[in-house]
């Protein structure tokens, strides 16, 4: 059995939730890098998990060869939810009429 842990890159990282869930589930793994637009949730992100690489950016902007960079063994994300949010324009899984 390999000793090394996970490899994990966040996508739409937020303040934390799949990191924190990561760490709920047991298994052995390391964030190397987090990435989120949002500077209020960056900021309770590098509260919750200081020892974090914490990446201010639209995950757009991130080229494939910086992702290759990291070497990650697995990516998580937890997308924007404001379709399903009273801020949001609330249509869910019906789509926008935009």
């Amino acid at each position: 059995m390999d000793s090394n842990p996970v490899r994990v890159v966040e996508f739409y990282s937020g303040i934390g939730g799949m990191h924190y869930a990561l760490k709920r589930s047991g298994f052995s793994f390391k964030v190397i890098a987090a990435i989120d637009i949002n500077t209020t949730a960056n900021q309770i992100y590098a509260h919750n998990f200081p020892e974090t690489q914490l990446l201010q950016n639209n995950i757009e902007a991130i080229s494939v060869q910086q992702l290759d960079k990291f070497e990650a063994d697995l990516w998580t994300m937890s997308p924007p939810c404001q379709p399903f949010t009273q801020k949001g324009r609330q249509l869910g899984s019906r789509g926008s009429s935009m």
